[in-house]
C-alpha cells in the first residue's frame, strides 16, 4: 500500500524518527557563504535566548553545566511568572482563580514528567521533532518547557546542560520560507554563514540550503535549522561546541556507524527501494496501524515493523457467514453493541477519573 505526501505529513508528528543525528549536520552539508569560520552572533540577543524569562536576561539565565534539578527550578520560576498576571486579574473570581492555578500545576507537572534519560528504552521522543538531537545509551537526557513563541528542549550530557533546542511555534514563523525566516534571524543575530547540502534525486543533484550558522562567544554555536518539511517549523539550536564534540565522540564509541533513519519519511520519499525497483515500504501504513502483511520476497531484516500502541484502535467485529439463525445474529449484534458501549463507558470513566498518561510529551506538543 503506498501513501501520498499529504497523508505522510499528517502522520509525521507522531510517527517519524530522525533522518540523521545532530552531529551529521556539518558532515552532510557543504560549506557555503564564502567559507571560513561562522560570523559572531549578537551577544545581547544570544543572552536573551538563555534567559529564564523569555527575552529578559536580567531575570536570570540558564548556564551550561546546570544539573537537571537546577534547570527544573529555574523553569518552575519562569512558568509561575507566566501565570502571575492572570492569577492577579482573577482575584475577584475565586473559582476562575483556582482554575488558573490548576492549569499552572498541570504545566509544572508536565515539565517535570518530560525529563527523560536516554538509556536504551523507547520513548515518545524517539518519534518527535528532536529525534535527530540525541542517541541512546550515551549519558544524554532532555527536559521540555512550553513558552510563548517556541517549545524549548534542554539537553544534558553527563547530567550537565549543554544544548537548548528552540522549536518556533507556527504562528511565529508567519508562513515565511526558510530563506525568508533566515534573513529575519540575521537581522536579529547578525550576518550568518549559509551551509548547503547536495541532495541526490532522480533528476540529479539539488544544491539546497541546509542551515544558518553563527559563533556565539566562548565556544558556543548557534544554528537555525529547517524542520518544516514534516513538522512545519524552524528551530534555533544553541549549544556548547566543546561539549558537543565530546557527545559526538561518545556516540561514535557507543553506537559506531549508527545513522538515525526515518522509516516513514524514507518510505514516502522512496529511499527504501531495493535493486529490483520494488519499494520495500509499500505497506508502511499497514505497519503503522499494527496490521502485519506478509509480502512475497520481502526481507524481514529490511522491513522492520513499526510498533505502535493499538489499544485505542476500534476492534473489528467478526461477521457471520452462511445461513445462521436470525435470532442468533440479533443476539450477537446486541452483545457487540453492549460490549462497545461498555468499552466506551470505561474509556470515558478513565478520562473523567484523570488517569495519567505515560506519554512524556503530554501538554508539551508543538
Amino acid at each position: 500500500m503506498r501513501i501520498t505526501g499529504t497523508f505522510a505529513l499528517s502522520l509525521s508528528l507522531g510517527a517519524a524518527v530522525a533522518v540523521a543525528g545532530f552531529s551529521g549536520y556539518a558532515g552532510a552539508a557543504k560549506k557555503g557563504g564564502g567559507g571560513g569560520a561562522a560570523p559572531a552572533a549578537s551577544s545581547a540577543e544570544v543572552n536573551k535566548l538563555k534567559a529564564v524569562r523569555l527575552g529578559d536576561p536580567k531575570a536570570g539565565t540558564f548556564k551550561w553545566g546546570m544539573k537537571p534539578e537546577e534547570v527544573m527550578a529555574q523553569a518552575r520560576t519562569a512558568v509561575e511568572a507566566k501565570y502571575e498576571a492572570r492569577v492577579e486579574k482573577a482575584k475577584q473570581d475565586p473559582g476562575l482563580q483556582q482554575r488558573i492555578r490548576d492549569e499552572l500545576q498541570r504545566e509544572l507537572a508536565a515539565v517535570k514528567k518530560s525529563y527523560t534519560k536516554f538509556e536504551g528504552q523507547k520513548t515518545g521522543w524517539d518519534v518527535s521533532i528532536i529525534g535527530p538531537e540525541f542517541q541512546q545509551n550515551t549519558s544524554e537526557a532532555v527536559l521540555v518547557t512550553k513558552e510563548d513563541i517556541w517549545t524549548r528542549y534542554f539537553f544534558f550530557f553527563e547530567d550537565g546542560l549543554y544544548k537548548m533546542f528552540l522549536a518556533f511555534n507556527k504562528d511565529a514563523i508567519g508562513g515565511k520560507s526558510f530563506a525568508e525566516f533566515g534573513k529575519s534571524m540575521e537581522a536579529k543575530y547578525g550576518h550568518a554563514k549559509e551551509v548547503y547540502r547536495d541532495d541526490k534525486t532522480k533528476g540529479g543533484v539539488v544544491h539546497k540550503l541546509d542551515h544558518y550558522e553563527w559563533s556565539a562567544g566562548g565556544g558556543d554555536r548557534l544554528r537555525l535549522i529547517d524542520r518544516s518539511e514534516f513538522y512545519g517549523v524552524y528551530c534555533l539550536v544553541l549549544y556548547d561546541g566543546s561539549v558537543q564534540d565530546r557527545v559526538g565522540d561518545r556516540r561514535k564509541v557507543v553506537n559506531p556507524g549508527e545513522v538515525k533513519r526515518d522509516e516513514l519519511v524514507e518510505g514516502v520519499t522512496g529511499k527504501n527501494v531495493n535493486s529490483k525497483g520494488s519499494d520495500i515500504d509499500d505497506d508502511i501504513i499497514d505497519r503503522v496501524v499494527g496490521k502485519e502483511v506478509k509480502k512475497r520476497g520481502a526481507d524481514p531484516g529490511k522491513c522492520k515493523d513499526i510498533v505502535v500502541d493499538a489499544s485505542n484502535l476500534p476492534k473489528a467485529t467478526a461477521s457471520s457467514s452462511g445461513s445462521g439463525s436470525g435470532e442468533k445474529k440479533k443476539e450477537m449484534s446486541n452483545k457487540s453493541s453492549s460490549s462497545s458501549s461498555s468499552s466506551e463507558e470505561k474509556d470515558s470513566g478513565k478520562k473523567k477519573g484523570g488517569k495519567k498518561s505515560d506519554n512524556p510529551m503530554d501538554g508539551l506538543e508543538l
